[in-house]
């Protein structure tokens, strides 16, 4: 059983942060939960401030830290979550797709208290939940996919393409 302690919980800004692996577009599913997710990174000064947030691993770039922010697209009672805003500088939309790795922005973060009870009443754990809500894209690094030609099961593979394991396919 799950009891709030605080019922209301707070939207956070997060300042000045890079953005990794965005998947903002289309739910996506690691553990079999659907739901969105981005990497936020700062200067390794401000890890205390980060770890507010989640769980603090190295960052991508040397001396920094990063965190994994997610929403998950499906609410306890099954009906669909509202998408992560994603915004310019100016708030007006754009395309989550465009969104490349470095790319400087602000996250809005909502975050409630939490305990979980035993049947007896006893917490047995308690902390707080932080989901991603909206994303605003300051300084845009327009992501580029640089594989251009990959070919899909349902599409027809270009003459010469090996296609066996013994052509080098696998």
């Amino acid at each position: 059983m799950t009891d709030s302690i605080n019922n209301t919980g707070s939207n956070v800004m997060i300042k000045e942060v890079k953005l990794y692996w965005a998947k903002l577009d289309k739910p996506v599913s690691p553990f079999g939960t659907d739901q969105w997710e981005l990497s936020i990174q700062v200067p390794k000064k401000r890890e205390s401030e980060l770890a507010k947030f989640g769980k603090v691993k190295a960052g991508f770039e040397p001396n920094t830290v990063a965190v994994q922010l997610k929403k998950k697209a499906i609410k306890k009672d099954g009906s669909e979550a509202a998408k992560v805003r994603v915004v310019d500088s100016s708030k007006n939309p754009i395309d989550s797709k465009t969104i490349g790795n470095g790319s400087v922005g602000n996250v809005i973060v909502f975050q409630q208290d939490y305990q979980i009870k035993a049947p007896n009443g006893k917490v047995t754990k308690e902390g707080t939940s932080t989901m991603l809500t909206a994303v605003q894209v300051v300084d845009l690094i327009k992501y580029e996919p640089k594989n251009t030609n990959f070919v899909d099961f349902d599409e027809e593979m270009p003459e010469g393409t090996p296609a066996t394991e013994e052509e080098g396919m696998f």
